[in-house]
């Protein structure tokens, strides 16, 4: 399972929404299991939903901190145009 210290981040103490994303890969399917791992150290900044999106050569894992509206607010947000 992944740490920080493996990953060679630090751990930022505030309560916030977290973002992971990684760019540019190959392939970002292979690698989803150990993003969803690795976003779940995030977990503390944004309890109270979590989501990931995974296509061709991008993967984003969002944790999301529910403030201003816990009951419409999910994201990823979309743009329809």
């Amino acid at each position: 399972q992944a740490d920080f210290e493996s990953l060679g981040l630090a751990r930022i103490p505030e309560a916030m929404c977290g973002i992971l994303a990684l760019f540019g890969l190959a392939d970002a399917v292979p690698v989803r299991k150990e993003v969803v791992e690795a976003a779940k150290l995030l977990r503390h900044r944004g309890p109270d939903w979590s989501g990931v999106f995974c296509e061709g050569t991008a993967i984003i894992a969002h944790e999301r901190l529910a403030i201003v509206d816990p009951d419409s607010g999910d994201q990823p947000l979309y743009n329809e145009t």
